[in-house]
């Protein structure tokens, strides 16, 4: 028994089992637990019953909000056991003035743990369970004038509820596929475009999942299915202690801990020189050849494997499949021929690098033993004119999409040693800052789910169309628009198709990505000019319905900055006010859907600038909610009304909490990265990214330049307007420009100064720009 494909078919509605009751639920003072559990009758359609031109639907959105609800349960039952890969709670007793913290370390390294050993499953399962639609795509096929239809597959597969993975595997798959152009990748380099069409089994799953306990228990047959075609066991859990490493010199397996190591000081790196598979700090030694394995290795391993495959079998290099766009390019027509062109020159240069390159790599003569090694290598290779001709067909200067698909390339091999387009295990643990949101806000449970639900698809697809209309931007979702925004994503074909009909009408077709990794201050900026745009396509309308500070000072330069506010601010400002008398919304910044940050990361870069235009922006904000405080109390005063409660919240009194544990981030917002992670906890961080040409993480020297953005930068495939260009030289800052977009309706008072780094001065003069909205 396996799974099986069948052309254009149709899979069988499920509804979720509940009886049906008055429409209208008791009040929460009158419902005992099990009725409160009790989740609305659902109707799920086929996909093929629905429009091509909806989004997604209520209910569908509704049963992926019944999934996270798991996910929520397996991550806080996994951080909970005591004990479990030899993590135990009585260590955090070494750290007694930060116990709460240290606490918050072994459970997040518990489920760190857990997560690898998924990932590593997942990619057996990919392997061996998912069939193969087609064979493997090679640069023949790419140069073919059929290239492009690769994504229109026939077949889907057919689920049920024998065939389900166990529920590990199931979490990976969900970020996989969240993160759509990366997933796309993978499918058509693998083959999988069967897997690709038919999407996540929300129907079948759904099934699984009971709708008191939230317990995912598929038949007993998806088990013995499972573990006989995969050779491992149902339960995570139950799989060896140890991971059978082969080792990328000899080929013989060596067992390797998943973990080893006890907790250190100082206490935000307490993990960080464990040694074990899933750790920072990884090493050992193959008992065969008593070579050193560690991530590094692995790394240039995968790359030198990646490389044979184009040299032997004519297979593209990871990264080159796609084009700019997210779409496979055809050669023809003309009007795809250049994109066709940036998207193969990588493996059109690492074929003209010849076998030089793929000596160098060989992991059985240890000439490099890193993927830093790698591209100071490449950079070489880049300088190199006869080189530059071969793969450029006589050119010896690269374009900017060349450049572009060059740093793709290598963002395939930074912190990822696994076969897919990007560290899955880093993919899970951002998602479950997601899927933790979700569980705080705990929609599933409420009386209005289908209420909220209803609102939320509308939201999106305004959201939607803030992306289609300004394709240079960066639109920032709100969690309930995130959720409406993933479900469509866990349809890949459906989205896809979406996606690229709707760019197209307004300039160029384009695969919507979802960036896995942002700046956390870019995510703020980008989010404040969503919050904008949502107001002029709303009319009036407010972006994030939450009165927390961070939303109040981001509301507060578009509604509160203004001399005169007629229009849509005028009642946008009437509907912010209004909030504050809502029983339904908070100051509690865990408790509104207001900005969804789980893509939320910090630069690894440790420059002067950096840091300084991070604290500019939290300084920033701070001032923008002091400024709101003091107006908004005036105007009441003025109407004679008292201060209510949740119109006033300090940010220096809220604290995220983390498995249960307060932690304190001095002026915390939910832009920021999630305190939660500890970037010393994982293999490869899931928590930052390096924008520093030829620094760890990001790409080669000589492929930066203007308009140049892929792999870990924001830039052109989704930045958003900067408000100021810091120029650092031997730490002052030379020149400071205020710049705005040409299609943004606003009038800049900018300058160009030398001033000192010292924050005053530097604050003083940011702070004094003047902005004047004629919207």
């Amino acid at each position: 028994m396996g799974l099986l494909t069948g052309k254009k078919s149709k899979e069988t509605p499920a509804t979720s089992s509940v009886s049906e009751n008055s429409s209208r639920p008791p009040s929460y003072e009158t419902l005992d637990e099990e009725v409160l559990l009790q989740l609305p009758k659902l109707s799920l359609n086929a996909l093929s019953d629905v429009p091509s031109s909806q989004t997604v639907t209520r209910d569908q959105c509704i049963v992926h909000l019944k999934f996270l609800a798991v996910l929520a349960d397996l991550r806080d039952s996994i951080s909970n056991q005591d004990g479990l890969f030899g993590l135990y709670d009585v260590d955090a007793n070494k750290f007694p003035e930060s116990l709460d913290e240290a606490m918050i370390r072994i459970k997040e390294k518990r489920f760190a743990v857990y997560v690898a050993r998924a990932a590593e499953r997942y990619e057996k399962w990919w392997f061996t369970a998912l069939p193969m639609s087609r064979q493997r795509v090679t640069i023949s096929d790419q140069e073919s004038k059929t290239y492009g239809t690769i994504t229109s597959c026939e077949t889907k597969l057919i689920w049920s509820d024998k065939t389900l993975p166990p529920l590990d595997i199931l979490m990976v798959w969900h970020s996989h596929m969240l993160n759509p152009r990366d997933y796309l990748e993978d499918c058509v380099r693998y083959g999988k475009m069967s897997t690709w069409r038919t999407g996540f089994p929300f129907e079948i799953v759904n099934a699984c999942i009971d709708d008191k306990t939230l317990e995912y228990a598929p038949d007993n047959a998806s088990k013995e299915f499972f573990e006989n075609k995969i050779k491992l066991q149902w339960d995570n859990l139950h799989d060896p202690p140890h991971k059978e490493l082969e080792c990328p010199r000899c080929k013989h397996t060596t067992p390797v801990p998943w973990t080893e190591g006890a907790m250190t000081s100082p206490l935000k790196g307490a993990f960080e020189h464990s040694t074990g598979f899933a750790d920072k700090s990884f090493e050992t030694v193959c008992t065969h050849c008593l070579g050193k394995i560690d991530h590094g290795l692995l790394r240039v391993a995968k790359f030198h494997k990646d490389l044979k495959k184009l040299r032997e079998h004519d297979r593209p290099i990871p990264g080159a499949v796609l084009d700019m766009n997210g779409m496979p390019a055809d050669k023809k027509p003309a009007r795809t021929a250049l994109l066709h062109e940036n998207m193969i020159f990588p493996s059109k240069f690492l074929a003209a690098c010849g076998k030089d390159l793929a000596a160098f790599t060989d992991t059985r003569i240890d000439r490099c033993s890193d993927i830093s090694k790698l591209s100071a290598r490449l950079e070489t290779e880049l300088r190199d004119r006869n080189v530059l001709k071969a793969s450029l067909n006589g050119r010896t200067t690269l374009r900017p999409g060349e450049k572009v698909h060059f740093r793709r390339m290598m963002s395939r091999y930074w912190d990822n040693f696994s076969p897919f387009a990007l560290d899955l295990v880093g993919a899970v643990i951002r998602q479950s800052t997601f899927v933790q949101k979700m569980d705080n806000i705990d929609w599933l449970h409420s009386p209005a789910v289908m209420e909220t639900a209803d609102r939320l698809v509308k939201k999106y697809t305004v959201f939607l169309t803030i992306m289609f209309d300004n394709p240079k931007q960066m639109a920032v979702p709100t969690l309930d628009v995130d959720l409406a925004w993933h479900t469509h994503q866990l349809h890949p074909s459906r989205y896809y198709n979406y996606t690229i009909s709707f760019t197209a009408e307004k300039s160029t077709a384009r695969f919507i990505d979802h960036d896995d990794k942002v700046d956390e201050n870019k995510l703020s900026e980008c989010f404040e000019w969503t919050s904008k745009m949502y107001r002029r396509a709303t009319n009036g309308g407010i972006y994030s319905e939450c009165t927390c500070w961070y939303c109040e000072a981001t509301r507060t330069p578009d509604l509160y900055d203004r001399v005169i506010s007629i229009g849509s601010s005028h009642r946008a400002r009437e509907n912010a006010d209004s909030l504050h008398d809502r029983q339904d919304i908070s100051s509690n910044p865990d408790k509104n859907a207001h900005i969804s940050a789980h893509n939320a990361v910090a630069s690894a870069d440790r420059n002067p600038t950096a840091s300084q235009v991070g604290h500019i922006h939290r300084m920033r904000l701070a001032q923008n909610y002091e400024r709101f405080l003091r107006r908004s109390g005036k105007r009441q005063r003025a109407k004679g009304v008292e201060t209510t409660q949740n119109s006033r919240t300090d940010p220096i009194y809220y604290m995220p909490y983390a498995y249960g544990y307060p932690v304190y981030v001095p002026y915390y917002g939910p832009y920021m990265c999630d305190p939660a992670i500890a970037s010393n906890s994982y293999a490869c961080d899931p928590s930052c990214m390096s924008t520093t040409s030829g620094a760890v993480g990001n790409c080669c020297s000589g492929t930066c330049g203007g308009g140049v953005g892929s792999g870990a930068c924001v830039g052109t495939s989704g930045g958003a307007v900067s408000s100021c260009v810091v120029v650092v030289e031997e730490e002052e800052v030379v020149v400071v420009v205020v710049a705005v977009e040409e299609e943004e309706e606003e009038a800049v008072v900018a300058e160009v100064v030398d001033v000192d780094l010292e924050e005053e001065a530097l604050m003083s003069f940011l702070l004094s720009v003047i902005m004047i909205d004629f919207d």
